[in-house]
């Protein structure tokens, strides 16, 4: 048996215990993307649920009033009472809730269905129901570069699995359990137990693993008790215990392997503080307590020993996706912020743009009637009305629903301003040649990503004495390009004036709705002032003042040092404009220009 399919028998047993016991284990996470792979899963997952239990599928787009219920429109018109619809979550005992893509679901929803896990999986509460406790499985179909499933609701899943590394020749074979025998399992599960010894053994194994969540211990000793039921045990034994660290710790993504020398380290300190502690007590304590003491190290060293095969079975099960981002260092947490084809910051709209609810307000100038929302608000005061209404409305004569002000809502949008990027170019004779075609090769690159994000650009250039615009706001990939290939060099650098000339425009083009951003290439060495006139100091008073200009307008700005080595008068003016400051000379500095550029777009 081959790796890949003992890791699908894995995946197998993941659901055979979920089908067991969703009470104590809630649900499992499924990091894949559509295919036959995870329809697979899916299927065998389905066929082993009793017969009063199913899995019920979300909406995409699921609301809090989907979760809780709201008003029945159809129900409410025709008894002329305000009734109210069953919610998802109280149709879920015994259930089991499929979440797909749950990536973009609404945070809030997913805040309701944490709650849900929290309150109905309770063991022996008075305030919980026998039968409310349900199962949650999510399908999260994010990049790696994306932002996945809300953590608050992973952290309340016993299980993740990866399942996209398996082909169509990995899934063949199944393990072969029956809804027989889930049912004798569930049956047995209320008399298993598990041995304090072996919950100290998982405990310790989760520590020496730094796993953050508290849940996880739990989780485990779930999945162990479960597993014995499945196998006719009433007591867990270590059998149990290795496969049950295996699926829930292995798939933690809190998980963080040490280094070799931190650990041998701590070992080392380990090994001196038991030697001193062995030689205080023999110092202290007399003979009979020296031989009681080593009774009872016997139990604790074979205990000692199992835990270290614990330890060592859950990191050599973890995947090897999760193995690569345990290498890498944590994303930021806005990781949706560096995906291509993003771009602007949100904005509210009445107009167009993504669904946002509803608000209170009169339509007209062009914001639009929410009917839904506006029949729901009218329908609970609709008895009070006609009891206090006129004779016309008393008699039914007019609308069947009678509205007032106060009921009227109009719809409301999310969408994202448009960006454009403004690059002010120093073309200057301090320059040089050779640095402008550098300068040149990174702003090639930036245009480019501004073409695949559908960005507007914009070009200035400062030479000799003043500032010149060679390309006017376009989305032209080839205009933009074949202006920049031409821009001649050499002269002064009035760099003030190249300043003061960026942040104008950016002000303009910001009063059109657009989001601007400023690129600035230029090595800080200005000497022409805002006057026309040469001179270094009072150049460079004049650019230090432009640029707090910049800072009070909070612009989104990239300073790309173009000098040979990293200036001082470049990184002071980058200071005073609160301006992501960039080398250029340095390896790989192109694209991390380019990746600050896109964030500073999508931020």
């Amino acid at each position: 048996m081959n790796l890949l399919q003992q890791a699908w028998f894995d995946a197998n047993l993941v659901a055979i215990l979920l089908a067991i016991n969703p009470r104590g284990l809630k649900g499992v996470s499924i990091k894949s993307q559509f295919g036959p792979v995870r329809d697979s899963w899916l299927h065998y997952f389905t066929n082993l649920l009793p017969e009063d239990s199913k899995i019920i599928k979300a909406p995409a787009n699921l609301s809090a009033e989907q979760l809780f219920g709201s008003l029945d429109i159809e129900s409410a018109l025709l008894s002329g009472e305000f009734k109210v619809s069953q919610g998802l979550l109280e149709r879920l005992g015994r259930q089991y809730l499929l979440l797909p893509m749950a990536e973009r679901m609404n945070l809030q929803a997913m805040t309701h269905i944490s709650q849900a896990l929290d309150e109905k999986n309770l063991f022996n509460h008075p305030h919980t129901a026998k039968d409310s406790h349900f199962g949650v499985v999510v399908f999260d179909e994010s990049d790696p570069q994306e932002e996945g499933v809300n953590l608050r609701l992973l952290d309340r899943l016993a299980f993740t699995l990866y399942l996209d590394r398996f082909s169509i020749g990995d899934i063949k074979q199944s393990l072969e359990v029956t809804p027989t025998d889930i049912e004798a399992a569930i049956a047995l599960m209320p008399s298993v137990t598990c041995p304090q010894d072996l919950v100290e053994v998982l405990v310790k194994a989760g520590l020496s693993l730094e796993i953050s969540s508290l849940r996880a211990n739990q989780f485990a000793v779930e999945a162990a008790k479960s597993l014995a039921a499945l196998r006719g045990l009433i007591v867990v034994g270590q059998e149990e215990v290795m496969d049950a660290a295996r699926l829930v710790y292995a798939h933690l993504k809190s998980i963080q392997t040490l280094p070799e020398e931190e650990s041998s380290s701590q070992s080392e300190e380990d090994v001196d503080n038991n030697q001193e502690d062995q030689h205080h007590s023999e110092n202290e304590t007399s003979k009979d307590t020296e031989a009681s003491d080593l009774e009872d190290e016997d139990p604790s060293s074979s205990n000692d020993d199992f835990e270290d095969l614990v330890v060592e079975a859950v990191k050599t099960s973890i995947p090897p996706q999760l193995m690569l981002q345990l290498n890498q260092p944590l994303r930021p947490t806005k990781t949706k912020a560096s995906i291509a084809g993003k771009s602007g910051s949100i904005e509210k709209s009445h107009v167009s743009g993504r669904p946002h609810g509803a608000r209170k307000g009169l339509p007209g100038n062009g914001r639009r009637l929410d009917i839904l929302k506006s029949v729901r608000s009218a329908i609970p005061w609709q008895r009070l009305r006609i009891q206090h209404g006129d004779a016309s409305v008393r008699s039914g004569i007019g609308s069947k629903i009678h509205f007032r002000a106060e009921d009227l809502h109009t719809k409301q949008y999310l969408k994202r301003r448009g960006t454009i990027t403004i690059f002010l170019v120093d073309a200057s004779g301090s320059s040089a040649t050779q640095r402008l075609s550098e300068a040149k090769g990174a702003l090639e690159e930036l245009l480019s990503q501004c073409y695949i994000r559908r960005d507007e650009v914009a070009m200035l250039s400062m030479r000799g004495s003043k500032v010149e615009i060679v390309l006017p706001p376009t989305r032209s990939l080839v205009r933009a390009k074949r202006n920049l290939a031409s821009l001649p060099g050499g002269g002064g650098t009035p760099l003030a004036s190249g300043l003061r000339s960026a942040n104008e425009m950016a002000i303009s083009l910001e009063r059109k709705g657009l989001t601007p951003i400023i690129v600035i290439m230029t090595d800080g060495k200005a000497n022409v002032n805002l006057n026309g006139v040469g001179g270094r100091v009072g150049a460079h008073n004049d650019a230090l003042a432009t640029a707090k200009e910049l800072r009070m307008k909070n612009h989104r700005i990239l300073f790309v040092d173009t000098s040979p080595q990293p200036e001082k008068l470049a990184q002071e003016l980058a200071g005073t404009m609160a301006a992501q400051y960039f080398p250029l000379p340095y390896t790989g500095s192109r694209k991390k220009i380019t990746e600050a550029a896109i964030q500073l777009g999508n931020f």
